[in-house]
């Protein structure tokens, strides 16, 4: 009987594991990485990234490790907020000027040397 009840849970759990399976959409997982993945292309965070690596030769893997962890809780919180806050209460208008304003703001503050200077001692 033992024997029995084990192979029905075994075969909920594999309907269970081919529904989850169903629903995965492997073109929305490559489309999101390609667009991350280019968009991050030469962007501040990688500039950032080797510079660190490189006044840091020794700790090239520390420098690595940090900015994957960085990354990996940027996006997770942009997943979230965008999915339930942006998404449910702003129009994708608004959060499109929203985000170019915040964009020339922030390229001003870099050019006029008031954000981004920083110093890795040691």
């Amino acid at each position: 009987m033992a024997y029995y009840d084990h192979c029905l849970d075994r075969l909920k759990e594999d309907a269970l594991l081919r529904k989850l399976i169903s629903k995965l959409d492997y073109r929305l997982f490559l489309s999101s990485l390609g667009v991350v993945f280019l968009s991050e292309m030469g962007d501040k965070t990688q500039v950032t990234t080797m510079l660190l690596a490189g006044q840091k030769p020794l700790y090239v893997l520390w420098v690595a490790l940090g900015s994957l962890a960085a990354l990996i809780c940027t996006s997770f919180l942009e997943v979230i907020i965008g999915a339930n806050i942006l998404a449910r209460w702003i129009k994708p208008d608004t959060i499109r000027t929203i985000s170019a304003g915040v964009f020339i703001l922030l390229g001003i503050l870099l050019l006029t040397g008031v954000i981004g200077q920083f110093n890795a001692e040691g």
